[in-house]
Parts: C-alpha cells; sequence; structure tokens
C-alpha cells in the first residue's frame, strides 16, 4: 500500500478536447505539509523567543545599571598666585613636574623690592603654568596651578529623572578613554546642586520669558578603588556604569 495516497478529482474539459469529462490525478503529500507548518511555527516561536530576551535584556539593564559617558576625571586642584603686585624674577618649575608642598614655583619681587616666593601649597604636579621671567602680575594672578594625581576622582552627571535611582555606596565601572582601562570604585557623593547651576553662563533669558525646558544633570562624585598603575588626568573623559539595583 501507497504511503502517501492518491485522490482522484473529475474535472470538467472543454469539447475540444474530445472528451466530454476527464479524471485528473492529484496527489497530496500531508506529512510534507505538517512538515512545512511545523517549520513555520518553529521560526515563529524562535523569532518570538528572540524578541522577549532582546526586551528582557534591556528591562534588566536599564533597571540594575545606569550608564553615560558624561563624565570626566578630576581632583583636588589648587591655584597659585602672588599676595601682591610683583614682576616675575625667575621660574623654578614647569608644567609636568612633580612638587611637594613648599616647593617653590617662581620668585617674583615688588615696586618696593622685596622678594616674594610663590610656592605650591599641596604636593601634586603642576598641570597650568605661563609665568615668564618680567612678566608683571597683579594680586590674585593665577601663576600655576597643582593637582594632586594621587587623590583622584570621577565626576559623572546625572541625569535629574534618574538621581533618584543613585545612592552613595553603590558599586562602579569606570572606564577611562585616555587610557583604555577600567577601573573599580563607588558612589561617595552627589552634590545638591545642578551642573548648569555651577556654569557661568545662563541656560535661557527668564526675564523675556524665552526658557526652553531641558533635562538638568547632577554631578555624581565617585571614589575609585586603585588606579592600577596607570596615570589618570583631570579634565579627560570617562564612562561610567553605575549599579543601582544589587
Amino acid at each position: 500500500m501507497s504511503e502517501h495516497p492518491s485522490v482522484a478529482i473529475p474535472t470538467a474539459t472543454s469539447a475540444s478536447d474530445g472528451d466530454a469529462s476527464a479524471i485528473q490525478t492529484v496527489t497530496h503529500t500531508p506529512r510534507r505539509d505538517l512538515r512545512r507548518f511545523a517549520l513555520l511555527q518553529g521560526g515563529a516561536l524562535l523569532a518570538l523567543a528572540v524578541i522577549g530576551l532582546g526586551l528582557y535584556y534591556l528591562w534588566h539593564q536599564g533597571y540594575y545599571y545606569y550608564r553615560t559617558d558624561d563624565a570626566t576625571v578630576s581632583g583636588p586642584t589648587v591655584t597659585v598666585a602672588p599676595p601682591v603686585a610683583s614682576t616675575i624674577s625667575v621660574v623654578s618649575r614647569r608644567v609636568g613636574d612633580t612638587v611637594r608642598q613648599g616647593d617653590v614655583i617662581a620668585i617674583l619681587r615688588t615696586p618696593a623690592g622685596a622678594i616674594v616666593r610663590a610656592t605650591s601649597p599641596i604636593n601634586g604636579t603642576i598641570i597650568g603654568e605661563g609665568a615668564t621671567p618680567g612678566e608683571v602680575l597683579a594680586p590674585g594672578t593665577p601663576l600655576a596651578q597643582v593637582v594632586d594625581l594621587h587623590s583622584l576622582s570621577i565626576t559623572a552627571y546625572v541625569e535629574e529623572t534618574h538621581i533618584k535611582d543613585v545612592a552613595p555606596g553603590q558599586g562602579v565601572d569606570v572606564t577611562v578613554d585616555a587610557v583604555g582601562a577600567t577601573f573599580h570604585g563607588a558612589v561617595t557623593r552627589i552634590l545638591p546642586v545642578a551642573a548648569s547651576a555651577l556654569s557661568p553662563l545662563p541656560t535661557g533669558d527668564y526675564a523675556s520669558g524665552n526658557f526652553t525646558k531641558t533635562t538638568q544633570r547632577v554631578p555624581v562624585v565617585i571614589t575609585l578603588d586603585g588606579d592600577q598603575g596607570q596615570t589618570l588626568y583631570p579634565g579627560t573623559s570617562a564612562e561610567v556604569t553605575i549599579h543601582i539595583h544589587e
């Protein structure tokens, strides 16, 4: 007996064919149709599974982590400046030099002939210096900037719509673009002010009413567990992932 039975289907033909009627035999294969249906159904289920996994991944990442590339390396920076009007006589240190607290960066002389020694108030590295012998500086004019590269932190700017999920103590993964390395740390401080309030430039014309509402960003300070032997520099960019639910 044949596995796939044949079914005879009568069909009408035109008189020009010479027969009033004819029998056309059509062979159906139920098993092949079932296999095709099963494949289509399996493909649909697979597509739904992939979509479901993708949606779960997006939910999981959004619930457990907050990511932003709006972050920079920052550190305690001090400015060295003469307390009185004076003329630079000697420049002892330049950008990139390591200094200790009390080291002389430049020697200046006042109009009365008194000698002023501009010294570093902290241990650190000079990251800004533009002193030229013979230059006259007014009181408080920056002579050099010194930063402690061993006390660096990361400042991340978190959108105000997400700041409620961030809290001190949460773990953070930090990737610094300049060195291409990933560091670990924790949230230590959330500044109670929007980043726009720290900017010297206004963000809207309040008097005229020309104001466009924008999402504000809140500075979050992250302390690193260690620098892994890498040298980080203030102002360089970073990407952070904050573990907001663990």
